[in-house]
C-alpha cells in the first residue's frame, strides 16, 4: 500500500512542477518580447512595426503589462555559490600531470568541493582541452590521490625498487616447480576472466587449465605475446615492470612476504581512457618439492644393496607445517 500511495503522491506534483515551469517560461518570453517592443517604438528610427508618431500611451499601456508580468513571475532562487579552484604548488601540480596523465594542450584545475581550503579527498578534479577546447572529464578525487598528489608526483621509482627488492628474494629461492590459480580482473567476458591454474616445470610453464573444468589452454606462446604460457614468475614480474616504464597513471602492485611473487597486479595505462584497466590475482602458490636420494654403497663403487634406499627429501616451505598457499 505504501508504494502505490506513493506513486499515486507523485504524479500531479510532477505535473504541477512542469506547468508552473512551462508558465514561467511564457511570461519571461512575454516580458522579453515587450520589452523589445518598446524599444522599437522608442527609436528614432522609422524602421520600426509601429511607425512613426506619438507612441506614449501605447508605451505606457505595454509598460504596465510589463509590470503585471513581472508580479506573475515565481521569484528567481539565489544561484549556489561554485567550488573554487584550489592553488597547488609545483610539486603537488607535477603530481596531478603524472598521475592524470594531463600532457600536451590538456589543462586542469581542482576545484575546493569540500570548501576547506585545502585539497581533500571529495576535491573535484576537472580536465578540459581537446578539439573543442572544453571539459573532458570531471572526477572527485580519491583519499590515495590525494596522499600520491601531496607525496610530490611520481612513485614509480618507489615502485621499482619495490620490484627489483621482491624479485631478488624470489630469485634468491632458486624455486624452479611451482604451481599457481592466476585470474585476470577486467572489463572483459567469457574465457578471459576464468581462473586458470598454472604448473611450471624447470622455470616454465608446462601446462594450464582452468580451474573450473580442467580443460587444457593451448600453448599458443610462440604466437601470442600475451600467451598465458608466458606468465611463469619472471613473466609476472615482467608485467610490473612494463606498466611502471610504460609511464601508466597507476600501477598497484602487492607482493608475497615470505616468496616476493606478485600476489595482486593491478595497471591502468591512462585515467583518460575507460575500461582498459588490466588486474591480475595470483592465489594458492605451491612450491613443487625437489627429491635428493643418496644410494648406501654407491661411494665405493659397488653395487646398490637390495634393501630399500635411504631418501632424503626437502620439502620447500616445510619450516612452517607444508606447503603454503599463496593468497
Amino acid at each position: 500500500m505504501t508504494g502505490i500511495t506513493q506513486s499515486s503522491g507523485s504524479k500531479p506534483t510532477q505535473v504541477a512542477n512542469q506547468n508552473s515551469s512551462s508558465s514561467a517560461q511564457t511570461l519571461a518570453t512575454a516580458t522579453s518580447v515587450l520589452g523589445d517592443a518598446v524599444k522599437a517604438i522608442q527609436s528614432n528610427s522609422g524602421n520600426n512595426t509601429f511607425g512613426k508618431g506619438d507612441n506614449e500611451a501605447l508605451i505606457k499601456l505595454i509598460m504596465q503589462l510589463i509590470q503585471v508580468i513581472g508580479d506573475k513571475l515565481p521569484p528567481t532562487e539565489p544561484s549556489k555559490p561554485q567550488p573554487k579552484p584550489l592553488q597547488l604548488t609545483r610539486q603537488q601540480d607535477k603530481a596531478v600531470r603524472e598521475r592524470f596523465d594531463i600532457k600536451g594542450a590538456l589543462s586542469y584545475e581542482v576545484l575546493d568541493s569540500k570548501k576547506d581550503g585545502k585539497l581533500s579527498a571529495g576535491d573535484t578534479l576537472v580536465i578540459s582541452g581537446g578539439i573543442t577546447g572544453g571539459e573532458i572529464s570531471r572526477q572527485k578525487l580519491t583519499a590515495r590521490d590525494v596522499k600520491a598528489i601531496n607525496a610530490g608526483g611520481s612513485t614509480s621509482s618507489d615502485a621499482q625498487q619495490q620490484l627489483d627488492a621482491n624479485r631478488k628474494k624470489w630469485d634468491s629461492l632458486d624455486i624452479d616447480d611451482y604451481s599457481f590459480t592466476l585470474q585476470r580482473n577486467c572489463f572483459c567476458r567469457g574465457d578471459a576472466i576464468r581462473p586458470i591454474n598454472i604448473e611450471v616445470r624447470d622455470g616454465s610453464v608446462k601446462s594450464a587449465t582452468y580451474a573450473d573444468t580442467g580443460e587444457l589452454l593451448p600453448d599458443d606462446r610462440q604466437t601470442n605475446r600475451q600467451s598465458i604460457y608466458n606468465l611463469n614468475a619472471d613473466g609476472l614480474f615482467n608485467l610490473v615492470e612494463q606498466g611502471i616504464k610504460s609511464g601508466a597513471a597507476k600501477v598497484d602492485v602487492s607482493y608475497d612476504k615470505q616468496y616476493g611473487l606478485p600476489a595482486s597486479i593491478y595497471i591502468d595505462q591512462s585515467v583518460q581512457i575507460a575500461d582498459e584497466e588490466m588486474g591480475y590475482t595470483i592465489s594458492n602458490f605451491r612450491p613443487e618439492p625437489s627429491f635428493t636420494t643418496l644410494m648406501v654403497g654407491e661411494e665405493d663403487g659397488g653395487l646398490p644393496p637390495v634393501d630399500d634406499p635411504i631418501a632424503t627429501t626437502l620439502a620447500i616451505g616445510e619450516e612452517d607445517g607444508g606447503h603454503h598457499d599463496y593468497k
